[in-house]
């Protein structure tokens, strides 16, 4: 760390000699922060499968083109402009308008590549130039999944299950032949879906790394999806506040209401189920789970020769998951490999990884030993050894090589702020780290994992690519990113680390000064805030991970400083779940450490401290408002939990049990309990669609201040969902900006 320091001060005082006068503008700061404002990328980097070959997209003359690289000889070739695409796009359908960009394109083999655009798959043959239609949703359509073997394309539709493939199921076309004979069919894979029922769409809420409702099997030949029942759950009615007519500037009169399944901690969850469809059979079975119709099924996977299902059940009280094994034909149950448990919970989030050799053996992350690590079972439930151990975190698994013995992973450094590209040796067992240098890797690995290409980003890095070997050795640097704001006056970003107020752990710290820091005087500090499960705010990747507007406030005579409190992940169970069945206790105090830090820093006005979150960040910001009144002088809360007991089933009951069992903590946990306590000035602010944190949450925060006789600040965007996104953005950092400069 102290390296790392060294680093940010030597590239702080480079980009102060040569920085410019310019400063940033909210626009600048929320519209250009992922455009021109942000690290340049090559664009659509990827390897080629069976091949040692790389391609990526540049710019030729202003236009486009696909770039071709050799990883051994390093001979470079431009091998498609975006014109010739766009033509042999519009001589299969004349009177589509050409693309501008190319769409994210994904190779099959060395000859051709897929896209997706406008619901429809298709293949791009190089030899010819021409491409192939293969697949297609029709308008409307969600949810879609494409199976590459098969050509079929999964997708929903009112509720129910289609599938949509060529007629004659001739598998992966990649000679670009003429369609003129090909017909395309869409199956309805179910008939019974109803508003209260679904079939192929997410469960759970997205919580247990759920992020999709269909599975096809390794071969294609069959699908696995969710059944999801909601008739139990409680209605909500959100508010359509959209024009009848977008020509129109009249508002619909009445509203519109449009119906949403909420299903409120400690209240009834909806009920799932999963089916399996055989294409070959017609045949679908419903899978055989026994138990609570209320429990998750989450991370289903298949066997490598589609014999097999496996779902990862978890209880309700989310402190049991029993792995299960089902027939991948019937659905009947099989056996239960093995269960984990938890005094507090169990939370699986990664399928099972087979062994690309041996059907018999599958990976599995698990937090058994407080930290996520790689474990080896047999199909038999029996562990066979621990890949990995250390104080560190497994992130997720990048691929196998071409053999199947050797993994290449991704892991973090034992504080969180570093992640590394790592080789696994199955047999030996031997660990190998592809890049040491400190930063935030990505990995993309050959077929025969000879090769990374090694993305890297850091503090003094904007982004960097490097080709490596398996071994760790760098072979080239194919990619070096200019500082994207280096013509704006230069704001140090340094990161530390800080003891939690009892002393027991280390928390990561993050702090932006202003240009032209002088220690003598004395400046105001914005503390920018999340702490809940799932988040990390900081790492060591350019500009410490921080938003672009908290750089923007910095120019503005700010200091910004952001903890990474107990609770934020990363840095292992025992960090992430010491705040069960306490929410906002624990965070508070380590969040209260960093303010007693501030404080003792002579340039800091400790009579000029704000407080700014959204979601989690929202009910800290709130919390630290009216829980510590005499802290804070400002605080923006956007989309606040304010009562954890009308947030949702699954996040809300892992981390803080059922309300019947635990009355105390969410009674503590409930702010308006301590409304009458504000003393400083809070905004509060909520998108009037929120479907995630509800509108209720501030409206009930309101009513109890009308009640209490306390003053808050309120505004709301009218449509906007949990994010208030698009063009409405700048409005909303405006809007804080304004708040913080009037009242800060």
């Amino acid at each position: 760390m102290k390296k790392l320091l060294c680093l940010l001060s030597f590239v702080a005082f480079g980009f102060f000699t040569q920085a410019q006068d310019k400063m940033l503008s909210v626009e600048d700061a929320v519209m250009k922060a992922r455009t021109v404002l942000a690290p340049e990328r090559l664009s659509q980097l990827q390897w080629i499968p069976g091949t040692q070959n790389f391609s990526y997209v540049a710019k030729k003359n202003g236009k486009e083109i696909i770039v071709v690289q050799n990883a051994s000889t390093m001979v470079r070739d431009s091998i498609l402009s975006i014109d010739d695409f766009n033509a042999a796009y519009q001589n299969l359908l004349p009177k589509e308008k050409p693309m501008n960009r190319y769409p994210f394109i994904t190779w099959v083999n060395n000859t051709s590549f897929r896209f997706l655009y406008s619901n429809a798959f298709y293949l791009f043959n190089l030899t010819n130039k021409t491409i192939t239609l293969l697949a297609k949703a029709p308008k409307g359509a969600e949810d879609l999944d494409f199976e590459p073997k098969t050509n079929r394309l999964a997708y929903t539709q009112h509720n129910n299950l289609f599938v949509n493939q060529n007629g004659s199921n001739a598998g992966n076309s990649s000679d670009g032949a003429s369609q003129d004979n090909i017909t395309f069919k869409n199956e309805m894979i179910t008939t019974d879906g109803v508003e209260n029922m679904s079939y192929g769409k997410v469960a759970h809420r997205n919580e247990f790394g759920i992020n999709k409702g269909t599975f096809f099997s390794p071969d294609g030949n069959r699908i696995a999806f969710y059944k999801l029942t909601e008739y139990m759950v409680s209605d909500y009615r959100l508010m359509d506040v959209e024009l009848n007519d977008t020509q129109s500037s009249q508002l619909s009169k009445p509203t519109t209401f449009e119906n949403l399944k909420y299903p409120m901690a400690g209240n009834k969850s909806h009920q799932a189920r999963v089916m399996i469809y055989d294409f070959n059979r017609k045949r679908m079975v419903e899978v055989m789970t026994d138990g609570d119709p209320e429990q998750y099924l989450t991370n289903i996977s298949w066997s490598n020769n589609e014999d097999y299902l496996f779902i990862a059940v978890v209880n309700r009280d989310q402190n049991e998951m029993k792995l299960q094994m089902f027939d991948g034909l019937t659905g009947q149950f099989i056996k239960t490999l093995f269960t984990e448990t938890h005094l507090k919970y169990v939370e699986p989030e990664k399928p099972m990884y087979f062994l690309k050799n041996d059907a018999g053996k599958f990976i599995w992350f698990s937090e058994k030993d407080g930290f996520n690590h790689l474990y080896l079972y047999n199909t038999k439930g029996e562990q066979l050894k621990q890949l990995t151990k250390g104080k560190f975190v497994v992130t997720d698994i990048i691929a196998w090589d071409e053999k199947g013995t050797q993994l290449f992973y991704h892991s973090t450094s034992p504080d969180g702020l570093n992640k590394f590209v790592n080789s696994l040796d199955i047999k030996i067992g031997t660990n190998t780290t592809i890049n040491k240098l400190e930063g935030q890797h990505t990995g993309l690995v050959s077929t025969d994992g000879m090769y990374v290409l090694d993305q890297v980003t850091s503090t003094d890095i904007p982004r960097r690519v490097m080709l490596m070997t398996n071994k760790g050795k760098e072979n080239a640097i194919l990619f070096n990113s200019i500082n994207p704001i280096r013509d704006y006056k230069t704001c140090t970003v340094k990161l530390f680390s800080i003891p939690s107020y009892d002393k027991s752990v280390k928390l990561n710290c993050r702090m932006i000064y202003p240009p032209n820091f002088d220690s003598t005087k004395k400046y105001p500090v914005v503390v920018y805030v999340y702490g809940g499960p799932h988040a990390q705010m900081i790492t060591n990747s350019w500009l410490g991970g921080a938003d672009l507007w908290l750089y923007y406030m910095a120019q503005q005579g700010y200091i910004t400083f952001t903890l990474d409190n107990r609770g934020s992940m990363n840095r292992g169970l025992e960090f992430e779940n010491a705040t069960f069945r306490n929410l906002g206790k624990l965070e508070m105090e380590d969040q209260l450490a960093g303010v007693n830090y501030l404080k003792n820093l002579r340039y800091v006005d400790p009579n000029r401290l704000g407080v700014y979150g959204w979601s989690f960040g929202g009910f800290m910001s709130t919390s630290l408002m009216t829980k510590t009144p005499d802290v804070f002088k400002v605080g923006v809360a956007g989309g606040p939990v304010i009562d954890w007991r009308m947030y949702e089933i699954m996040y809300t009951e892992r981390y803080m049990d059922m309300p019947q069992t635990n009355p105390e903590g969410y009674k503590q946990a409930d702010l308006t309990n301590f409304v009458n306590n504000l003393k400083g000035k809070l905004l509060l602010i909520h998108g009037t669609n929120d479907n995630v944190v509800l509108w209720q949450h501030t409206l009930t925060y309101l009513k109890k201040s009308v009640e209490d006789g306390v003053m808050v600040d309120y505004f709301v965007y009218p449509g906007h969902e949990h994010n208030v996104l698009g063009p409405d953005r700048v409005h909303l950092m405006k809007k804080i900006t304004l708040y913080f400069k009037e009242n800060l």
